[in-house]
């Protein structure tokens, strides 16, 4: 009986919140993929933006969803999206840059 409502107690806790460094990763992802959206809809970008949001926001981002990731008795819905959405980033990249080279085969 000890047993069964240990983990009844386990099952239910809905005070459980989402990690602040989840949430901040996610907003970096949001951020840059309307950086990356609006970069390839003009192909131009001013350079100082360019690193701030493809190479900087990005690189931030994960390090937060790395940390959330550690974090103990908090959901991590908002870093798996984080980490989902960055991983799309990474394949859509190379899914163009494939198209690319073998359209413009020549050096």
């Amino acid at each position: 009986m000890e047993l069964v409502k240990r983990l009844k107690e386990k099952q239910e806790n809905p005070n459980q919140r989402q990690t602040r460094f989840g949430v901040f990763s996610f907003a970096c992802a949001l951020l840059t993929l309307a950086y990356f959206n609006i970069f390839l809809i003009t192909l131009e970008g001013i350079d100082i933006f360019s690193n701030l949001f493809l190479q900087a926001i990005p690189t931030i981002g994960v390090i937060a969803a790395v940390v959330s990731l550690f974090r103990v008795s908090y959901k991590r819905t908002f870093t798996w999206w984080a980490l989902a959405l960055y991983g799309f980033m990474i394949i859509c990249i190379l899914v163009i840059g494939f198209v690319e080279f073998v359209t413009y085969t020549k050096p």
